[in-house]
């Protein structure tokens, strides 16, 4: 009986070295101190982001085509084009308050003139009979002139008649089969004003 006790008592003191053991070694882990180098205060946030580009906003669009707004003209630059409407080249006359427009047939050797207002849109009556056109045409090492004479159209659906007429018309074997050539309108009256030596291409 003495030895059950004594066994008893040994293993009563043991478990309880062993619980206090535990215990101590649970209360007694220490906080670990912060990391050197990672004190952040209040409101402090240091990121240092290493390796990362710094955002400077300095668009340099490389390549980008500059926004010139360069407005090429048929007949040169007065800000707009405008389209012949018969197809044929516009003839700008002094600050583009009028055009002639200049339509040829190189089979038949037939030219055309038509007078037209400031926006090409619009036919103007001219009152002259005729419109003389001097031209030039080169086919290889020859150059060769001419003088054609365009003649007013009459017109019974609009009442255009000769000296009242905004369309002019005439043929030369020079215009045959040319596909190039250029020229000088002699003298044209238009909107008022008397215009000489007009050149064309």
């Amino acid at each position: 009986m003495n030895r059950w006790l004594r066994f008893l008592k040994g293993f009563l003191v043991f478990a309880l070295c062993v619980t206090v053991a535990v215990y101590w070694s649970g209360c007694g882990s220490s906080t670990n101190p912060p990391e050197a180098g990672h004190s952040h205060g209040p409101g402090e946030h240091d990121h240092d982001h290493e390796g990362e580009e710094s955002h400077d906003h300095d668009h340099d669009h490389e390549g980008e085509a500059e926004h010139d707004h360069d407005h090429e003209e048929g007949e040169g630059g007065h800000g707009h084009a405008h389209s012949a409407p018969h197809g044929g080249t516009l003839i700008a006359l002094g600050e583009h308050f009028a055009h002639l427009e200049l339509v040829v047939d190189a089979t038949a050797g037939k030219a055309t003139v038509y007078a037209l207002d400031g926006e090409a849109e619009k036919p103007l009556r001219l009152p002259q009979e005729k419109i003389v056109l001097s031209i030039t045409r080169k086919v290889g090492d020859a150059v060769s002139s001419a003088t054609l004479e365009l003649l007013a159209v009459t017109n019974p659906l609009t009442g255009e008649q000769v000296g009242d007429s905004s369309e002019f018309s005439g043929e030369s074997e020079l215009l045959k089969d040319a596909d190039r050539f250029e020229g000088v309108v002699q003298s044209v009256s238009i909107q008022g004003e008397t215009l000489e030596g007009v050149r064309f291409a």
